[in-house]
């Protein structure tokens, strides 16, 4: 054989070898890249967004299958406004390990208390027909109810919402990321005390994207500013019973609602107004009026009335003021 033969075989071979030695890195390469792909791989992942706070990555990831005007509070402002996140333990695969189906389970902390939920996982298209990915099915997100009395708007890290709007929706609920989350009452004027409130939104230890995540409870009250206004309210109507021809007024207690007085005067004003309920809204206090009759025998009497002062508010539940920003009341005598 020739050397330049002999050449000719040592290349071949040398190339032989080398495809050989290509094909097995790359078959390893292929094996070690598909063995880190995996469903709970892909949920630790997802975890992972939400552990640190980034929702929108989050909902990138995994569809929450909602409608844009229920997607306000999953948002990065929201998340990074809670007190607390979820806390990664433990996530594990079943073991179906030839299915295209599979069901991850992830242990979680929230504020101190532990939780499992499961996922469906599902196999999806190969990268390049090679590479395998999985597609989780079900966001984990929670509906949280949202209750509200004397309160009109409350936000959750900056996004805001009216509780007008969230009743006229299909679902007087909003939807969240695990978290501890406080909601803070908006809006509430000088006239009412509204206290933030604080919930631990967890989600199911199932599938279901539509889990109930709770209750808040948002109360205002009336303060003593809304109770000084009924005082003058209640010190106007007063006034006007004591002066012709104001004391024809239904509003105005019946013994005064007479054209037939010689003497009609108001002798102790209300002093005091007092709520009926804890919540405010209807307050009462007391007058009295001198009156007399024309008539020779007619005496000069006293007459105490209670003066009831109702909050007005619109069907929202929202105060009605007047222009100058004062509340309004339906004000008028009687038991």
């Amino acid at each position: 054989m020739s050397d330049k033969s002999r050449r000719r075989i040592k290349r071949i071979v040398v190339g032989v070898v080398a495809l050989v030695v290509l094909g097995v890195v790359a078959t390893v390469a292929l094996a070690i890249a598909n063995w880190t792909r995996t469903p709970e791989a892909q949920v630790r992942q997802y975890l992972d967004l939400l552990a640190d706070g980034k929702a929108a990555a989050a909902t990138a990831m995994v569809d929450p299958g909602l409608p844009n005007d229920q997607r306000g509070f999953l948002s990065d402002e929201v998340m990074a406004s809670s007190s607390a996140r979820i806390e990664v333990e433990d996530v594990t695969v079943d073991d179906a390990e030839h299915s295209k189906e599979r069901v991850v389970t992830a242990t979680m902390r929230l504020d101190g208390e532990r939780f499992t939920r499961s996922f469906r996982v599902s196999e999806a298209k190969k990268t390049f027909g090679l590479l395998k990915n999985w597609k989780i099915q079900d966001a984990m997100v929670a509906r949280v109810d949202v209750q509200a009395d004397n309160v009109t708007h409350f936000s959750i890290g900056g996004e805001k919402m009216s509780v007008a709007t969230l009743k006229e929706a299909p679902s007087s609920s909003i939807v969240l990321y695990p978290g501890v989350y406080t909601f803070t009452p908006e809006e509430t004027g000088e006239y009412i005390d509204a206290a933030p409130k604080t919930i631990s939104v967890k989600a199911a230890t199932g599938y279901d994207s539509s889990y109930y995540g709770g209750t808040v409870e948002l109360k205002g009250t009336y303060n003593d500013k809304m109770a000084a206004a009924a005082l003058d309210a209640a010190a106007a109507l007063t006034n006007s019973c004591a002066t012709v021809p104001g004391n024809i007024d239904t509003a105005c207690p019946s013994a005064v609602q007479s054209r037939t007085l010689a003497l009609l005067q108001v002798k102790t004003m209300p002093t005091a107004m007092k709520a009926t309920t804890d919540e405010g809204g209807v307050y009462t206090g007391e007058a009295t009026f001198t009156i007399q009759g024309m008539e020779s025998w007619d005496k000069q009497r006293d007459v105490t009335s209670r003066v009831t002062a109702t909050v007005k508010t619109d069907k929202d539940g929202k105060l009605e003021l007047d222009a100058s920003g004062k509340p309004q009341f339906e004000v008028r005598f009687g038991y």
